[in-house]
């Protein structure tokens, strides 16, 4: 089964441009560095197709993934794909293709997704995974992610990484796959990473992984109580992301900044998301996250526990954000 035609594949590549690489003279997992193998692999060795509502996945296990246990392969996968669908109410990614590679360790490894002939990520499995390293993985619903919404210009990765660095979580409390509380305590241990050091700047080109990643987060999650104040309670980010999703068709396309938040604001009705974007990427922004998190009810107890206050001013948006009926415990 192969996802992406030949003609579409050899266009995007350029043609002849793969007759220079050696899939032989290198070993398995050094082989699919290089993303013209990864979609090489795609187009020609054997796969399975998923169905989905909404996309399909087409999964490949690269050079048939010796010692891999398929069967929890592809109950992981199914649970990502889950995730991801029920965020953004049905699988988004139209063709999607995922290049399972084996190695010698028992987690799941690194992944990388890209977009320029179709979706697609490989992401390395160990051999001797437990099906408690599969469980717990989330990297996966990461990258998918990623294939959901538009690629931005390599300027503003911080907006893309922390985009699946806060979604990718609530995706999978709201599928039942990770307590909510799990949610918000990443959160609270990962935002402080994030926040701007004496000499930095506006976001716009940051390569510090903290910021990139959780500084990233913090302004997603700020995007997420500036819609909700703008719209009254009447909208949340999930709703700009399913109209980013929809619009773009996923990283197959290349947006501007600019154009994400245009499309997810006039999706709410509101003009949060573009001053929100034009004051994160220019300016200096250090955020108050313990004023923040007590607007939204979240607090971390002495013994490292979360618990959730419904009396708080944001409260409901937490409960949105997640599952409502985890909100009703009082502190």
């Amino acid at each position: 089964m192969s996802l992406l035609s030949r003609r579409l594949l050899l266009a995007a590549l350029g043609g002849a441009g793969m007759t220079g690489v050696a899939l032989r003279s290198v070993g398995a997992a050094d082989r699919y560095d290089d993303p013209r193998t990864l979609y090489r692999a795609l187009a020609d060795q054997p796969g399975e197709r998923i169905d989905l509502d909404g996309g399909s996945i087409v999964l490949v296990f690269a050079d048939g993934a010796p010692g891999l246990d398929r069967n929890q392969v592809r109950l992981w996968v199914g649970m990502a794909a889950r995730a991801i669908a029920t965020y953004f109410g049905h699988f988004p990614i139209k063709h999607y293709g995922l290049l399972v590679i084996a190695e010698d360790s028992d987690t799941v490894g690194h992944g990388t997704t890209f977009g320029f002939a179709g979706s697609a990520t490989r992401i390395h499995v160990g051999r001797d995974a437990a099906p408690k390293a599969f469980r717990n993985d989330w990297i996966l619903v990461h990258e998918m992610m990623h294939a959901s919404l538009p690629d931005l210009p390599r300027r503003a990765l911080w907006l893309q990484e922390g985009n699946a660095t806060w979604l990718e979580p609530i995706a999978r409390a709201q599928a039942g796959e990770l307590p909510i509380s799990d949610v918000w305590s990443q959160s609270l241990r990962g935002m402080p990473r994030g926040e701007p050091m004496a000499e930095e700047g506006g976001m716009d080109g940051t390569d510090r992984w903290g910021r990139l990643y959780w500084g990233g987060a913090t302004f997603w999650l700020e995007a997420e109580v500036a819609i909700w104040e703008q719209s009254g309670g009447r909208a949340s980010l999930v709703d700009a992301m399913r109209a980013v999703s929809a619009a773009s068709g996923g990283n197959i396309v290349t947006w501007q900044p600019e154009q994400m938040m245009a499309i997810g604001d006039h999706a709410c009705g509101v003009t949060a998301l573009e001053p929100l974007y034009r004051r994160f990427s220019q300016d200096r922004v250090a955020t108050d996250l313990g004023k923040l998190f007590e607007r939204l009810g979240i607090r971390s107890a002495a013994d490292g526990t979360v618990t959730f206050d419904p009396r708080a001013e944001l409260a409901a948006l937490a409960a949105r954000i997640t599952r409502p009926e985890a909100f009703t415990k009082k502190v």
